[in-house]
């Protein structure tokens, strides 16, 4: 039923799972196969009442996709050649405002921090990041076969509400597009608004909603 989950567990330095909770969902099974982790991540195409009060929801994950037609002439957003600098962290830790690492008030051991410095550290290796003029904001991209998929995006607090956002996705739908992805996909939060007011404005549609749970042992 559980899946060990050996990057997690060694990023945060205790054992940590997943499962997914489906008509053969067995809470009673399930905690008692919990016992040899810490942490276990549970997925769910379904809201869900658990028992154990150790389960908490902390993520209704929300899967956008576009299909990709033309490049767009964005000439402001560029592709990051610099060092991995502290404003492009800072930046990678302001686009997780909403995740689950960063919200489950258990987590108290940097878990949040760890992810998402490995995160953009995979994505500066990659050279997958592209960046606005003086690191007002930056995305993430990656493409495989067909299908680019946006990581982390974010805009500097000062830089909010000039469209950055926009041009940062369009700079990444073009990027993905050059290197032969036909379509593009972006995960974010229910709770995130303005990031689900924004795909859906240029053109992207829901594709995927998944309702995720954390258990802790205490």
């Amino acid at each position: 039923m559980i899946s060990p989950l050996p990057f997690d567990s060694s990023l945060f330095n205790y054992p940590v799972g997943k499962t997914n909770q489906g008509s053969d969902w067995n809470e009673k099974e399930f905690l008692e196969e919990a016992k040899d982790y810490q942490l276990i991540y549970i997925f769910s195409q379904n809201p869900v009442q658990f028992e154990s009060q150790d389960i908490v929801h902390v993520d209704t994950k929300l899967t956008f996709q576009k299909e990709l037609k033309q490049i767009h002439e964005e000439t402001e957003v560029q592709k990051w050649e610099g060092e991995l600098v502290p404003e492009l962290i800072d930046l990678a830790f302001l686009s997780g405002s909403f995740s689950r690492f960063k919200l489950d008030r258990r987590l108290k051991n940097k878990e949040f921090e760890n992810l998402y410095n490995i995160w953009i550290e995979n994505a500066w290796e990659g050279k997958q990041i592209l960046s606005a003029p003086d690191l007002a904001g930056m995305v993430t991209v990656d493409t495989e076969k067909e299908m680019g998929k946006i990581g982390l995006i974010a805009v500097s607090e000062k830089q909010q509400g000039k469209g950055w956002g926009k041009k940062l996705v369009k700079a990444a739908e073009s990027k993905a597009l050059s290197q032969g992805a036909q379509f593009i996909q972006i995960p974010t939060q229910e709770q995130n608004i303005p990031a689900c007011n924004l795909y859906t404005s240029l053109g992207y549609s829901l594709i995927e909603k998944v309702y995720v749970y954390h258990w802790w042992k205490r």
